[in-house]
């Protein structure tokens, strides 16, 4: 099965108005920052901040009678980065290797997110919805 792109369509916000553990703003994502491709970023509000939060949100078309499990992966982000899918923290990024995570338990077809939070700059893409078809 084909991998679904996350790279586009992000929104962007210092953390001083976000819920430390869900990653809920307090304001509505109108008022967050467009970001068109993940990788550009704004480095330059890390530095004022501490913390820049990136908000994608996703839904997933309906497939039918097949079993699937869903995987997060993401290629590369900065150390210390801190990923959450629907509010669930999947893990904050301590090496240079990817991050693979299964968020099966945690999606649903639709008004899903993934939240980054970031402290550091660095490289950030390669990130997807990767499904794969259940082990029989």
């Amino acid at each position: 099965m084909e991998s679904i792109s996350l790279e586009n369509d992000w929104r962007y916000f210092p953390s001083e108005v976000m819920d430390a553990d869900f990653g809920v703003s307090e304001l509505d994502e109108s008022s967050w920052g467009v970001l068109p491709q993940l990788a550009d970023y704004p480095r330059d509000l890390i530095a004022v901040s501490g913390t820049l939060n990136l908000r994608h949100s996703f839904d997933i078309e309906p497939i039918g009678d097949v079993c699937l499990r869903f995987y997060i992966q993401l290629d590369q982000a900065p150390i210390g980065t801190q990923v959450y899918v629907n509010g669930w923290h999947l893990g904050t990024i301590q090496t240079t290797e990817p991050l693979n995570a299964d968020v099966t338990d945690y999606v649903s077809l639709q008004d899903n997110f993934v939240l980054l939070k970031l402290t550091h700059t660095g490289d950030l893409h390669g990130l997807s919805l990767q499904p794969v078809p259940c082990e029989m």
